[in-house]
């Protein structure tokens, strides 16, 4: 088993974003829940003169190509089921929700040609995104 994929313990909610909807708001696919891994990072939020810790994340190293522009919510079924319909359609809704900045696809130094499917990651490629 590739070192990547042993890696990716965590999952996150995706909405792959599709275009601009009537109105001009960004339109989004039906969520999907994708295997990956999050660098985690902790910082202290001051909220309502007590300080909370927060675990955010920067980087995310999913198992696909994901589309910049689209979102991403850590958690899995559960979470997912606990959001509701208006939500599930638009992650600008949702607390927490990430939009992903970047994304830098890198191949295997010796594979002279990669080529990959859009929603999966072949054994030549690893992938960054940052949120």
């Amino acid at each position: 088993m590739r070192l990547y994929k042993r890696m990716r313990t965590d999952s996150a909610i995706y909405w792959q974003r599709t275009g601009v909807a009537d109105g001009g708001m960004p339109a989004f696919l039906p969520p999907v829940i994708i295997k990956c891994r999050w660098d985690h990072q902790q910082k202290n939020v001051e909220i309502s003169e007590t300080v909370e810790t927060v675990s955010v994340s920067g980087t995310v190293f999913p198992d696909r190509v994901l589309e910049v522009g689209s979102f991403l919510l850590h958690g899995d079924e559960a979470v997912l089921e606990m959001l509701s319909e208006s939500e599930k359609a638009n992650p600008m809704l949702v607390q927490g929700a990430l939009k992903i900045k970047t994304q830098k696809v890198t191949s295997k130094w010796r594979v002279r040609q990669s080529q990959w499917k859009p929603n999966d990651q072949s054994d030549d490629i690893f992938i960054e995104v940052t949120v």
